[in-house]
């Protein structure tokens, strides 16, 4: 039985949290050089508010519209790159949460229009936020972590 826009969008809302650890263990193990995730901060919420604009029948967009959270850009134009990888991640996660839920097609397109428009908007980041976002600029990379066994410095 397939799962309407109603279910679908009930499952997904209830499993962000779940949703969350998939997409970040298949984020880390993709981008392991990029930790923690820059969208990290904000990913929850937005799982959770697709699934919510599933239903509610609420356009796909106001899924970005409505999330809260941080996000973190990285120093040039390796921020747009790190956004649009960690959106198309997510796409995938949902997508296939959508498949294993047997979603039908309407409900799983929603999904991906809401993905999407996430992704542009990302692209928009540097030029204003929207309400809710907290943009942090990250200027450089993270330092190593000394080895906790030795004496040096921590």
């Amino acid at each position: 039985m397939r799962l309407d826009l109603h279910g679908t969008g009930e499952v997904l809302r209830a499993s962000a949290g779940q949703l969350t650890r998939v997409w970040r263990a298949t984020r880390l193990e993709a981008r392991p050089e990029v930790f923690p995730g820059v969208i990290d901060g904000v990913i929850e919420e937005f799982l959770a508010r697709a699934g919510e604009a599933l239903l509610a029948g609420h356009a796909p967009e106001e899924a970005w519209a409505s999330a809260r959270g941080v996000i973190r850009l990285l120093p040039g134009e390796r921020a747009l790159e790190e956004l649009a990888a960690e959106w198309r991640l997510a796409g995938e996660v949902l997508a296939s949460a959508c498949a294993a839920l047997d979603a039908e097609p309407a409900a799983a397109d929603r999904v991906a229009e809401a993905v999407e428009a996430a992704r542009r908007a990302a692209n928009t980041l540097r030029d204003g936020r929207p309400h809710g976002i907290l943009l942090i600029y990250q200027l450089a990379g993270f330092r190593q972590r000394s080895d906790p066994r030795a004496d040096g410095p921590r």
